[in-house]
């Protein structure tokens, strides 16, 4: 339990004041559980206090880096570029003073500028690289391009079945650095040229780490998303943006080149022969392709000069580099079951797509019955398609008959199939009169022939095809899939039970009647719309003359360009006020009406209202069939629930199968494993293109392995993370960073307001709330909001990123749809005002003579600001959030966001220039929120930062970094160490927060996140050990399917009892 009281009358008055606060808000802090001692032996610090300590070990860490990164940064002129390159297999190095070239294993010096060419066609395997260190320069050429092919050896293949289907890359096949570390090499985007890199897939770490200018762009100078969009736009910048825009770039090394060096722009014309060539173009071309490749390493040098002073004086603090340093180092082991996922995700994918198919087909050829008597027409969704149908038209008979021919039945056929063939025959006969040309599928509707194939041309009739095996023909809706605009109306998909309908202009939507009858004019079946969905009584009860207003309403639409834009909202107001009468819902108001009788309203996109749907059986909208928002409006239709079922198990596999298969996994030789590795039938890696800093909040970014889920029942290829699986003598040690984000905005917000641990609602409610006895924060909202926790959660964290009550209504109304949006606007002001609180003004000291001294609400401060013609930042100082259980919090994180020259609160680190207030003064409130965010978000940077360094401090090279991602952490170590790195990791947390709260000026750390609440030893990476990832393509999961067995959780008791005992200080490896 956090101590927040004290001996002395004043604490114990404060002690008093707080309590009566965490009273108020319904805390009940006299109950929480307390939270037994750990005794612990630490090593002795380096340094008198933690802040020191860790600026002394970080220090330490890069200190390897820095030297060899320095000479490079200081060299004013690069060496000479040679005249003319070596076209020679490896490596070759070239004298500074002549250019004379000469072989060479791998570059001598260790720190190097790099830079690496794919040819495209040919795969992701290097096919030249240059590079240049202070000395002088290197350039690698790949043996397949000097057509001389590395010797392949002799394996046992890592899977028979599909070794031909998918190449697999050797480490042969790479340009090898060297492995005597400490290294140091610079890239922009290194992670792509680290990947080409030998030794890189080696178990052992080889000590060489990458410095990305590109992330270093981005801490100095990184952009948001909608500065993004106007550094691409090529219009005209408006006034506001003018400020920022000549201090930031996009990300490529042509703009980052021409924002921090100027310049001719670089020449990027002969990339486009390794994008779109072949090998022997390469070749012909060669000496102009590495003097290409060269200028980018030149490039990156100038880049480097002019960015690396910069980001040194706005990250001043070692750990930073350090850090990133560390991400740039990840690896993930795999072995020959990553073959078997892949094989395995796929033919499940294929089975389940073929059966989709198959139900989606039969739905289309029982909708051709609709043909008779134009049934469609009454079809609530099938009604506007096209339904025109080809007729078959047969030639002419011959004047004279020909003789019928009888064809003999075979001497084995019965009787009755006799009786057939000579009742048929006529049909036979008329084969002649078949026209050369025939149309696909005569008498059949024209939506339906454009799902079916035609037949092959060099085929005269079906059987031909049938018969033969070459042909890949078949008959029937083969093209047919979910995908497709007809497959949600052959399901019969309704939204809240009204009927879907695709408008080209506003993508799917669905149907709201707003008449009770028809005129008789409409195409769109209104009957039966109405039997389904009929208009409300209410609604009724002033028909005709809503139904005038309503006429006259469109009137003005075919007026609307001489109308202000006033004018027309609202008008558009007053069809809304129509709409709102007899509709409750999640629809998307798009001012469509359908035959003056029906609303047409957009089904609700994430990303909001101005955004179309493209399909609603896509992804993000499988979620809603279990909440019965989406279903099918045809009680007969069992296929549609499969198909959805189908739909939900297939998103994942289809939206990341190419990012997957693309990974380049690189297999190891036997002779290039440690013995207790080698006997294994296959051991690869892969090296994750990380960018270390890839977002404006300085987030690591890598498309595939940072964004992959959990597993789930119901979702194929979802086990990917845990075919990362550690080979023998090895363990996969990590764990999850408790409520990281939460507990860095609470912290903040209690030593800015109280100076003590919990003193403030939310901070008590992060170090002590329970979601089992609804005493934390998500439970507390959700509670008095009246929602669920689950969305209490989501909320509750959008907030504390810096999003506002509005963006909390859409996402109300995105989880509960039947919430009108005057309810989600209740709900999210009552929300907002429970957590955030209300903004106070308070008076600038020069009025204190003519005004009160008291707080002032935002009406009152606007309205005395325009009475005196001022501001009100001229008026009254900056506002605070008063009365919330949050509100401590955002007064911290505003006060930082606000500032001319943000930094984070850990290691000081500086906002990007892009948005710092001292380059426009109207950046400050315009992107407050982002700002606000960049405090949260870049505050988890610096702890990641900082734990990384201190893992390295205690184990040294006996852990190599794996992966970060979201909250996680994980590392290969050897299995006689895994448990002293599961204690290891404890530790870190402890000297992590230690370090953080010091840095705010609280000098204690509860217990309760002192530790990690669990440490995962495991052989695979998954979030938790017990997981047995059961999917759709591992059904039997990873202790059936894969023979592996669950790992362990340890707390930080069962970490020491496992690690030989709490003396850490007798770790021989921790330097003293």
């Amino acid at each position: 339990m956090p101590r927040i009281w004290s001996t002395s009358e004043q604490q114990i008055a404060s002690a008093k004041l707080y309590q009566k606060e965490l009273r108020r808000h319904g805390v009940d802090f006299e109950s929480s559980a307390s939270v037994p001692d750990v005794h612990l032996k630490l090593p002795p610090l380096k340094g008198r206090d933690i802040e020191e300590h860790f600026l002394n070990i970080a220090k330490e860490q890069v200190e390897p880096y820095e030297k060899l990164l320095l000479p490079l940064v200081k060299c004013e002129k690069l060496p000479r570029r040679p005249k003319r390159w070596e076209f020679f297999a490896g490596w070759t190095a070239y004298d500074p003073v002549d250019g004379e070239p000469s072989p060479v294993d791998h570059p001598l010096e260790k720190g190097l500028i790099f830079d690496v060419e794919v040819c495209v066609n040919e795969g992701p395997t290097p096919v030249l690289a240059t590079a240049v260190s202070s000395e002088r320069w290197y350039s690698w050429v790949s043996p397949k391009l000097t057509k001389h092919r590395p010797k392949l050896i002799n394996m046992e293949p890592l899977d028979i079945d599909t070794d031909s289907e998918r190449p697999h890359y050797r480490s042969d096949e790479l340009i090898p650095l060297g492995t005597e570390g400490p290294g140091l090499v610079v890239g922009h985007n290194v992670s792509y040229d680290r990947a080409r890199l030998k030794e890189q897939y080696l178990i052992e770490d080889t000590g060489y780490r990458f410095l990305d200018t590109m992330s270093l762009h981005m801490c100095v100078s990184g952009v948001t998303s909608y500065q993004r969009a106007m550094l691409k736009s090529k219009k005209e910048p408006a006034p506001e943006d003018l400020g920022w825009l000549d201090k930031s770039s996009l990300n490529s090394l042509v703009e980052v080149h021409r924002l921090y060096c100027g310049g001719e722009p670089l020449s990027k014309e002969p990339r486009n022969i390794f994008v779109e060539g072949t090998l022997e173009q390469v070749r012909q071309h060669f000496q102009s392709l590495v003097n290409y490749c060269a200028s980018d390493v030149e490039a990156t040098h100038r880049v480097l000069q002019a960015l690396y002073p910069l980001y040194a004086e706005r990250f001043p603090h070692p750990a930073s580099l350090a850090g990133m340093l560390e991400m740039g180092s990840a690896y993930l082991p795999v072995n020959s079951n990553w073959e078997r996922y892949i094989r395995e995700s796929q033919l499940t994918y294929e089975d389940l797509n073929i059966e989709a198919k198959h139900h989606l087909g039969r739905r289309a050829e029982e909708a051709c019955s609709l043909l008779l008597d134009e049934q469609y027409r009454k079809n609530l969704w099938l009604w506007d398609e096209d339904w025109s149908v080809q007729e078959l038209k047969l030639k002419q008979p011959p004047k004279q008959k020909p003789l019928p021919t009888v064809e003999q039945p075979d001497s084995g056929s019965t009787a009755e199939q006799r009786r057939l063939q000579a009742k048929f025959q006529y049909l036979y006969d008329q084969r002649s009169l078949l026209p050369a040309r025939r149309p696909l599928l005569p008498g059949y509707p024209l939506w339906y022939r454009k799902l079916c194939q035609k037949p092959p041309k060099n085929s005269q009739n079906d059987d031909e095809v049938l018969e033969n095996e070459q042909e890949s023909w078949s008959p029937g809706p083969t093209e047919i899939s979910t995908g497709m605009q007809i497959a949600p109306k052959l399901l019969s998909l309704c939204w809240e039970g009204y009927p879907l309908h695709y408008e080209r202009e506003q993508g799917w939507g669905f149907l709201v009647p707003f008449r009770s009858e028809g005129a008789g004019n409409e195409r769109l079946p209104i009957e039966q719309l109405l039997e389904r969905c009929a208009v409300p009584e209410y609604a009724r009860q002033q028909a005709s003359k809503r139904e005038s207003e309503f006429a006259l309403d469109m009137l003005s639409d075919q007026l609307e360009q001489v109308l202000s834009k006033k004018d027309h909202k609202k008008k558009l107001s007053q069809k809304q006020q129509r709409l709102e009468a007899q509709y409750q819902g999640s629809g998307v108001w798009c001012n469509k009406v359908l035959d003056d009788c029906c609303f047409f309203l957009k089904l609700p996109h994430k990303n909001g209202p101005s955004f179309r749907v493209g399909n609603p059986l896509s992804r993000d909208f499988l979620n809603k069939f279990s909440e019965n928002i989406l279903s099918s409006g045809d009680p007969s239709c069992h296929a549609a629930a499969r198909v959805i079922e189908i739909a939900r198990m297939m998103s994942y596999w289809r939206n990341n199968r190419d990012r997957i298969t693309g990974q380049m996994v690189v297999w190891l030789d036997p002779e290039q494993l440690p013995p207790d590795v080698a006997p294994i039938r296959a051991y690869g890696a892969i090296c994750p293109q990380v960018v270390a800093c890839g977002t404006l909040t300085r987030r690591a970014m890598e498309p595939t392995w940072m964004t992959a889920s959990n597993s789930r029942p119901d979702r194929l290829g979802s086990e990917l993370r845990s075919m990362v699986q550690a080979p023998p003598g090895y363990k996969l040690v990590g764990a999850d960073v408790d409520s990281q984000e939460l507990w860095i905005a609470s912290v903040l917000g209690d030593a800015y307001a109280c100076g003590e641990h919990g003193a403030t609602p939310l901070g008590w409610m992060t170090l002590s709330g329970s979601k089992s006895n609804g005493s934390d924060m998500h439970s507390i909202t959700a509670k008095a909001v009246g929602i669920s926790r689950d969305h209490a959660k989501v909320i509750n964290y959008a907030r504390i990123y810096g999003a506002g009550q509005q963006f909390a209504e859409t996402l109300l109304r995105q989880f509960n749809p039947t919430f009108s949006a005057s309810e989600a606007k209740a709900k999210a002001m009552k929300m907002f005002s429970i957590t955030k609180g209300k903004r106070e003004y308070r008076l600038r000291e020069e009025f204190h003579d003519e005004l009160d001294d008291r707080a002032y609400s935002s009406y009152e401060a606007s309205r005395l600001a325009i009475q005196r013609n001022r501001t009100i930042g001229e008026v009254f100082h900056r506002p605070i959030w008063q009365g919330g259980t949050e509100s401590a919090m955002f007064n911290r994180l505003e006060d930082i966001a606000t500032q001319s020259q943000p930094q984070t609160p850990f290691l000081g680190g500086r906002l990007s220039r892009a948005l710092e207030a001292d380059s426009d003064p109207t950046q400050e409130q315009r992107f407050l929120p982002t700002r606000i965010n960049w405090v949260v978000q870049s505050g988890a940077v610096d702890f990641l930062h900082l734990m990384l360094v201190s893992m390295r401090w205690l184990m040294g090279p006996h852990v190599r970094f794996c992966l970060s991602f979201h909250d996680e952490l994980r590392y290969l170590v050897k299995e006689e160490v895994a448990y002293k790195a599961a204690l290891a990791m404890h530790i870190t947390n402890l000297m992590t927060r230690s370090y953080c709260v010091s840095r705010i000026g609280l000098k204690d750390l509860p217990m309760s996140v002192a530790f990690f609440s669990s440490v995962e030893v495991d052989t695979v990476l998954r979030k938790e050990c017990t997981m047995d990832c059961k999917t759709p393509s591992n059904p039997h999961g990873l202790g059936i399917g894969y023979g592996i067995k669950p790992g362990q959780s340890l707390s930080i008791a069962e970490a020491i009892d496992n690690a030989g005992g709490n003396d850490v200080s007798k770790w021989p490896w921790i330097r003293q």
